[in-house]
């Protein structure tokens, strides 16, 4: 594809561009930002708040270095990320037992009550993003993300 005139994309002159899965996952991942900010305008939460409160709601007492990898990301960026919901009491923090050194985390009570209220926007996010996309389309297309990143086998098994 060497032309494009829909989407947004200017006309231009795109070479193998289009034709390259990581160029167009990283469109992809600016379409999918945009969609979750306009869709969680109102809390101010950012994507990778959401990952990381997720992450801690399903795996009571999960560590920095797990949630680090987890998300794909470096546990600087964690470290980051989760100070607002440290400071605020969203997310509390303690040691891990038998090692003083490793802290592990957990979602407060306030912290709970507050992403049940939100965590449906998620929907609107994924509407937004994948709106044209026919339901067994979108159904494909995380069948196949996952696929490429080793999450599922072919057949749609857990790797």
């Amino acid at each position: 594809m060497t032309d494009s005139t829909n989407s947004g994309f200017p006309l231009l002159r795109y070479g193998l561009l289009h034709d390259l899965v990581g160029h167009l996952l990283r469109h992809s991942y600016n379409r999918a930002f945009a969609a979750f900010e306009r869709a969680f305008r109102e809390e101010g939460l950012s994507p990778l708040q959401f990952m990381i409160f997720e992450l801690v709601q399903n795996n009571s007492g999960v560590t920095h270095s797990d949630i680090a990898r987890a998300m794909g990301t470096a546990p600087s960026v964690v470290t980051t990320t989760m100070k607002p919901m440290l400071a605020d009491g969203r997310i509390v923090a303690a040691k891990r037992e038998g090692d003083g050194r490793q802290r592990v985390y957990q979602a407060s009570a306030a912290g709970r009550e507050w992403f049940a209220r939100i965590r449906p926007t998620i929907a609107d996010s994924e509407d937004e993003l994948t709106a044209s996309l026919s339901a067994a389309e979108r159904t494909e297309l995380l069948r196949l993300l996952r696929q490429l990143l080793g999450l599922e086998k072919e057949d749609g098994t857990p790797c």
